[in-house]
C-alpha cells in the first residue's frame, strides 16, 4: 500500500480482516460499469432485433411452379386457360390465344404455392356466402400431373388474407402468402 492509500478511508474485508482502500473499490466499480456498457451494446441489439420471418402455418398444398402445365381461372368475365409449351405460357380464351409473360404466371403460381393456413373454419353450419364463396370470386384449377381446385372468396380481410376452399373439402380456410419467401407476390 502507498501513503495515498493509507490516507484514504478504507472498508474492512470481513474475510481477511484487512482494510480495502476506497480508490480500489472505485476502480473496480468503474471497470464493471465499462464491461456492463460493452455487454449492453453488443448483446442488446441481438435481443431487441425482431425475429426472422417464419412460416405462420402449414401450406395449403405443395406446388412446384416449374411442374405446372396448365392453369384455368374462371371468374365473372369468363374462363381463362394458361397453357405452358416449351417454357412459354399462352393464354387461351373465347377471344383467341395470346402469349403472356412467363414471369407473371410463374409469380402467380409461386404465390399460390406459398399460401399458408391461418384459420380453418370447419363448422357444418357455415354459410359460404358469409365468406364470399357462394358464388366465389374465382375458381382456379391447377394441373401439374394432378388436378387441384381452389375457390377464392370475395369477402376477404383487406390486403392481408383470403378466404378459400380447397375442393373437394367443405372447410373454409383463411390463408395468406408466406412472406418469408422473397419471391412471393401479393395479390
Amino acid at each position: 500500500m502507498t501513503a495515498l492509500d493509507d490516507a484514504l478511508p478504507g472498508v474492512v474485508d470481513d474475510d481477511l480482516g484487512t482494510p480495502v482502500p476506497v480508490r480500489r473499490l472505485l476502480v473496480m466499480a468503474a471497470i464493471v460499469a465499462v464491461l456492463a456498457i460493452v455487454a449492453l451494446f453488443t448483446v442488446l441489439p441481438r435481443i431487441m432485433a425482431p425475429p426472422p420471418a417464419t412460416q405462420s402455418g402449414e401450406r395449403v398444398f405443395e406446388l412446384d411452379p416449374k411442374r405446372v402445365r396448365a392453369v384455368e381461372i374462371t371468374d365473372l368475365r369468363g374462363v381463362f386457360r394458361f397453357v405452358r409449351r416449351d417454357g412459354a405460357w399462352t393464354l387461351r380464351s373465347d377471344n383467341g390465344a395470346v402469349d403472356v409473360p412467363s414471369d407473371r404466371v410463374e409469380g402467380f403460381l409461386t404465390t399460390l404455392g406459398s399460401l399458408t393456413r391461418l384459420v380453418v373454419i370447419d363448422d357444418s353450419d357455415t354459410d359460404l356466402k358469409d365468406f364470399g364463396l357462394a358464388p366465389p370470386r374465382a375458381i382456379v384449377v391447377i394441373r401439374d400431373g394432378r388436378t387441384r381446385t381452389i375457390t377464392i372468396g370475395d369477402r376477404n380481410p383487406p390486403l392481408t388474407a383470403l378466404y378459400v376452399q380447397v375442393l373437394p373439402s367443405t372447410k373454409v380456410e383463411l390463408v395468406a402468402p408466406d412472406t418469408a419467401l422473397p419471391e412471393t407476390r401479393h395479390w
